[in-house]
């Protein structure tokens, strides 16, 4: 057992029952070796170069007349997904829970144990769904106005609360990649909304944080400054729900991806901008001094 974390598919080895997994180990390049359903071996590798794979694969595999060339094409395959993580910093959650070490421990069994789940299979939903199997098609009516903002702010709310909760689980700096690329791509969306405007970004950011609350306003202030106002964070509520005892979301989310967004456009536009947050409700300030 150990801190393998797969950032490829299994990638199988035609006409075998073997396949592989790239991944990073103690800091290192490394490659996950399987026959079936039984973890074979876990190496590291010096580089990420295509013959450390192939050899650390073709090191454990146990088939006779197989040719290089087809652990090379594993290999191969495995080399693409390295590259993209290399590039990215992120990837899917690749971990297959039902492979198991030597012991019969899978992966599941100690995911499950990490997170305190002891006893309780990995593969089970965290919370139980009602029946939802439907007779017939409901009647379906126009939502506009206040209805279509309660929707459109819950699934905005789970998307920063889940995917902070997710991201926090993996190794250190996934979580500051993930949601930096998710900033930086919104910001270039509002900026090419309209690139003849370049306040349309920061008219864009102020709407966003309006959204965050059912009650917002922003007081007239003195020239060159601007404030806007929200009452109880909705966002920050359905967190709550998702998350009651505070202990899968990571600190400081969903405020701190609204943060992130901010200093961005501090930078960009040149306009110095503020975020305070309260249980009550958050304070930004806009200003050019």
């Amino acid at each position: 057992m150990s801190d393998f974390y797969p950032i490829s598919p299994l990638v199988s080895i035609t006409n075998t029952s073997y396949g592989a997994q790239a991944g990073v180990m103690n800091e290192k390049w490394a490659v996950r070796v399987v026959r079936g359903k039984k973890i074979i071996a876990e190496k590291t590798m010096s580089e990420l170069d295509l013959e450390n794979v192939v050899g650390v694969a073709y090191g454990h595999i146990r088939v006779e007349g197989l040719s290089r060339h087809a652990v090379a094409q594993m290999a191969g395959r495995l080399m693409q997904f390295a590259r993209k993580y290399q590039t990215a910093g992120i990837c899917p959650n690749y971990e297959i829970p039902d492979l198991a070490y030597d012991d019969g421990t899978t992966l599941g069994e100690i995911a499950a144990t990490a997170r305190g789940d002891v006893g309780v299979d990995a593969n089970v939903p965290p919370a139980e769904l009602p029946d939802m199997r439907i007779g017939e098609i409901p009647p379906l009516h126009r939502t506009t106005g206040d209805a279509a903002w309660a929707v459109n702010i819950e699934a905005h709310a789970t998307t920063i609360c889940e995917t902070a909760a997710y991201a926090a689980e993996l190794p250190n700096g996934h979580l500051d990649n993930m949601f930096n690329r998710l900033a930086d791509a919104l910001i270039h969306r509002w900026a090419m909304s309209n690139p003849e405007e370049p306040p349309t970004a920061l008219i864009k950011f102020a709407a966003l944080i309006q959204a965050c609350s059912d009650e917002s306003q922003l007081p007239k202030t003195g020239s060159g400054t601007a404030t806007i106002e929200t009452g109880a964070c909705k966002i920050l509520g359905v967190c709550r729900d998702l998350d009651p005892d505070g202990s899968r979301i990571p600190a400081g989310y969903p405020c701190a991806f609204h943060e992130m967004i901010a200093k961005k456009l501090s930078e960009l536009t040149g306009a110095k901008i503020s975020v305070n947050t309260s249980s009550t409700g958050c304070i930004v300030g806009i200003s050019l001094e």
